[in-house]
């Protein structure tokens, strides 16, 4: 099913499914407590922090030393710069959340976000020069209709009160956020990695290292350092459910690189879709949050999705050259 033929990449695809689906319960169950403000970009920096440690361990866990990654590293330092720009995106990604959440409502600007699945479709084919057939395609726009329908109940008329420059702005967010994701899988499957064999354990510290450059830079722009290092913030961030959160955060980023080293962009798309169905059923279970026809309506537009998308798609005789299928 959705071509996940070994276990590596079953392994891989529940494991990405059920950490994001853990880490939206976790926060939402955080607001439930209303647990004390922090600043936001201090625990991205230590989420990136410890996804650094995590993929330098795994490295010499199965990769070789130390010195050997840095040996690596100064000899392969034209990719570790390519990753600037990946994590340039993610940052712009974070903070435009902030932005649109004050010109759109939080159901408007949910249903809107998930557009990005069909615009990783797109982007997709464009970048890679490679054809999804038919029903991918009708599977993408089904997975989509579900992910809108289980807002619906919330929108307020689309959010058309926003101005011109929000939905440029939210436009931007979603490019950031499906860009980042092509590219980062391009720097994985490409030349540069398959060429000069770096190791994916590399590739991941080397993004997490130009994350917390980027969002250093971000947090001494805004003028923040003195309100990131204060006490209350650092009282904040070390409560049990900020630690837990920066933890599974922190290994969904390792997870996320395998994914696009050994999947893609469009079955990462996929199983975004699955952990929004899956974090509505289990609120329901676990906290008593409103379900309705609309989340049931939704829960069934994205299983056939996805169960569209795993469905091959019949080849002509002689057409077998013609048509690529991911």
């Amino acid at each position: 099913m959705l071509g996940l033929n070994t276990f590596l990449k079953q392994g891989i695809f529940a494991t990405y499914v059920a950490l994001w689906t853990s880490s939206h319960l976790l926060v939402y169950s955080s607001q439930l407590a209303s647990a004390p403000s922090y600043n936001a970009t201090s625990v991205v920096i230590l989420t990136e922090t410890l996804k650094l440690i995590l993929a330098t361990a795994m490295f010499v866990a199965y990769d070789g030393p130390l010195s050997e990654m840095l040996r690596v590293t100064c000899k392969q330092h034209r990719v570790l710069l390519k990753y600037a720009i990946p994590a340039l995106l993610y940052a712009l990604y974070n903070n435009l959340l902030y932005v649109n959440l004050a010109a759109f409502d939080p159901g408007t600007y949910n249903v809107l976000l998930q557009l990005k699945i069909a615009l990783t479709g797109v982007l997709y084919q464009l970048l890679f020069s490679r054809q999804l057939n038919r029903n991918q395609w009708q599977a993408i726009l089904l997975i989509t209709a579900g992910c809108m329908c289980k807002e619906s109940g919330k929108v307020k008329v689309l959010g058309l009160q926003a101005n011109l420059s929000s939905w440029l702005l939210l436009l931007v967010q979603m490019l950031c956020s499906v860009l980042a994701g092509v590219y980062n899988e391009a720097l994985l499957k490409g030349s540069d990695g398959a060429k000069n064999s770096v190791p994916t354990n590399l590739q991941n510290a080397f993004m997490y290292f130009q994350s917390i450059l980027v969002n250093g830079v971000l947090l001494v722009w805004e003028g923040k350092v003195s309100e990131a290092i204060s006490p209350d913030n650092v009282a904040a961030v070390l409560t049990p459910r900020v630690i837990l959160i920066i933890g599974i955060m922190s290994s969904v980023g390792l997870v996320t690189g395998f994914f696009l080293k050994h999947l893609d962009s469009v079955l990462k798309a996929v199983a975004s879709a699955l952990e929004v169905v899956f974090t509505m059923l289990l609120g329901f279970v676990l906290f008593g949050a409103p379900l309705g026809i609309a989340g049931a309506a939704s829960a069934a537009l994205v299983g056939s999705g996805v169960a569209l998308y795993s469905r091959p798609m019949p080849v002509p005789p002689g057409a077998e050259d013609e048509l690529k299928i991911v």
